[in-house]
Formats: structure tokens, C-alpha cells, sequence
């Protein structure tokens, strides 16, 4: 494939690939972006079954496997050109980075200039040669003129594009982040804020952490009975419910289906059970309207498992407890809260 494209075509190329690699969780180096621009101009059909196989699967790609698909795919001598291409595309700070070079550089001949110009005050006046030295100041601090200029010129003409992708890229990043339709942290986002915790609390730090798991009781037949619609306004409600009673640095996630995760990090035992029962109770009482006429429909109730985090335990065990605790509620007649054992 011919990678010599045109500002336009590579620029359209730069947006999608930063967006992927935002998307994908991709490290922010060169390899790595190289294998993504590749996917996102139509290169190495073989790169894109495979990209697209990863991603099919939920699965990140690490540094070590970035590195091996750039090798194969991309850095081959028939994909030269894509690698013209990368240095094409990260030029803009290359030549940002050649040009304050450039004005160190005159910056440190103007500094030896001025060194001199001392040097001949310093002697005998019938020795000194003042009209030599002060051509030379004037001519160093023309050229170190000129330089900073070029570099200001430089910055302004692409700081606009830089600034615009540096946003693109952390749009992505957050939009990876969040469940589509809830707008909460997805499945992935709240398994690295499960990580963090577990690291922060074996570091010490004085946590309390708990851990909610909750469903919504006969999803199923809200859905049969009125639609996945109302269905879908369910579960955007009740994602609402839960960011209005956390608390900061507190993690609220849609788990997969009808199912939600609350990461208490902060709370008492109490405070966590006082919580859970709120919430419960504040979802009983609320009532879902659907339709253009914002007709009111049944009562929806939600049934919670809870287990605060045991001495020395594992995100798994962690989990699996919590799990449990809600498997109990549900077949002990839902809408209400299970405290795992421990």
C-alpha cells in the first residue's frame, strides 16, 4: 500500500488513529502508533484481522505484542513507506524540537559573542577592536532574533491541531471508559479502579473499602412487559440514582446487563449498610416514566450484595463474595441487601 499521502489524507489518518489508541488504551509511543496508523489508513490486511480479533475479544494491547505486530507488519522493507509516513506525521514536533535546538544554539554564539565584547572592554584601549565586536553582538542577536522567531511562527501555526488532538485523545480515553448507555464506568474502567484500591489499601492508606453488586429485580419481564426501551430508561435511571449517593473517589459501573457495581472506598461498615439500604429504598420509591405522554409505570426494585474487603483478599475473592451476597438476595425474595460474611 502506498503510504505517501497527501497533509489532508494523513491528517484524517492521525484523528482516527488517535482516537483508537485513546479507545484501546494503546502506550503513546512511536511503535505503537505506527501499527495503529497502519489500521486506521487500510495497510497490512493480515495487522487488521488481527486488531480487530483483539478488540473483538475486549482484550488490550501490551507493549511487548505492539512491538512484535510492528516488526511483522509494519517495519518490514515493503512497509518503508509507512514508516516515511510516521516521520512525516510526527515531524510537526520534530521540527519544533530542531528549531528550539537551533535557537539554543545561536542563543549560546550570541553568549560567547557578548564574552568577547567583555574581553576587549576589559583590555588597553589602543588593543581593542570595538567596531569588530559589536558586529559581531548585533549579527548574533539578529540570527537569535530571526531563530525565535521562526520557532514562535512555528508553534502558533500548529498549536491550534495540537491542542485539538491532544483533546480528541482524552475525549477517546473517557469515552473508553464509560458504558454507552449509562454513562458510567464500563466493565474495564472499573476493574483498574478495583486494582488501584486494592493497591492503594495493601499500601496502607486508610481505606474502608466496600463492595455493592446490584440487579434489577424481573428485568426480564420489565422488558417483555414494556419493552427494551423502558428497559433501557430503567437502567439509565437507576445509573442516575447511583451517582447522586456516592461519594468523590467513589466508582459507580455498569457490570454487564441489569447488573451494577458500586467500589465504596472511603465509608464506615456502618455508612456502607446505611448506604445500601438508602438506596435501596430511594429505587423502590421512584417511579420510571416512558412514552411521549410521560405515563408513570410500575415500581422497580433493585436487590444488593455487599462485602466489605477481607484481610489480604484478591479482587476475585473480593468479587466472588459480593456475588454470592447478591445470588442470596435474589433467592431470599429480592429488593433488599445482603452483607457477605468475613
Amino acid at each position: 500500500m502506498d503510504y505517501l499521502h497527501d497533509r489532508d489524507r494523513s491528517l484524517s489518518c492521525l484523528r482516527t488513529t488517535v482516537s483508537l489508541m485513546g479507545k484501546h488504551a494503546a502506550v503513546l509511543d512511536p511503535v505503537s502508533y505506527a501499527v495503529w496508523y497502519d489500521y486506521a489508513a487500510g495497510g497490512s490486511a493480515e495487522l487488521k484481522k488481527l486488531l480487530d480479533d483483539l478488540v473483538a475479544k475486549g482484550g488490550l494491547l501490551g507493549q511487548d505484542r505492539t512491538r512484535e505486530l510492528f516488526l511483522n507488519h509494519v517495519a518490514q522493507p515493503a512497509n518503508g513507506p509507512a514508516l516515511e509516513t510516521l516521520n512525516q506525521v510526527l515531524g510537526l514536533t520534530q521540527a519544533v524540537s530542531q528549531s528550539t535546538a537551533r535557537a539554543r544554539q545561536v542563543n549560546d554564539e550570541l553568549g560567547r559573542s557578548l564574552s568577547t565584547f567583555e574581553h576587549r572592554l576589559s583590555v588597553p584601549p589602543e588593543a581593542q577592536s570595538l567596531g569588530s565586536a559589536v558586529d559581531d553582538m548585533r549579527q548574533a542577536s539578529a540570527s537569535t532574533q530571526e531563530s525565535i522567531q521562526q520557532v514562535s511562527a512555528m508553534l502558533a501555526q500548529h498549536s491550534g491541531e495540537i491542542e485539538r488532538l491532544r483533546g480528541e485523545l482524552q475525549q477517546a480515553r473517557q469515552e473508553a471508559a464509560l458504558d454507552g448507555l449509562t454513562q458510567v464506568m464500563n466493565r474495564r474502567a472499573f476493574d483498574q479502579a478495583l486494582a488501584e484500591c486494592l493497591s492503594q489499601a495493601s499500601a496502607g492508606q486508610p481505606l474502608h473499602p466496600c463492595l455493592l453488586l446490584l440487579d434489577v429485580d424481573n428485568f426480564k419481564q420489565l422488558n417483555d412487559g414494556f419493552g427494551h426501551a423502558f428497559g433501557d430508561e430503567v437502567l439509565r435511571a437507576l445509573a442516575r440514582v447511583l451517582r447522586s449517593v456516592v461519594l468523590a473517589g467513589d466508582g459507580v459501573a455498569r457490570f454487564g446487563g441489569d447488573e451494577f457495581a458500586l467500589l465504596l472506598r472511603m465509608h464506615t461498615l456502618d455508612d456502607a449498610r446505611a448506604l445500601a439500604e438508602r438506596l435501596r429504598l430511594q429505587v423502590a420509591n421512584a417511579r420510571v416514566r416512558t412514552g411521549q405522554g410521560g405515563e408513570q409505570r410500575g415500581q422497580v426494585t433493585i436487590s444488593l450484595g455487599a462485602a466489605a474487603l477481607g484481610e489480604g483478599e484478591g479482587a476475585l475473592e473480593w468479587l466472588q463474595r459480593a456475588d454470592a451476597a447478591l445470588y442470596q438476595a435474589k433467592r431470599g425474595g429480592r429488593n433488599c441487601v445482603v452483607w457477605a460474611a468475613g
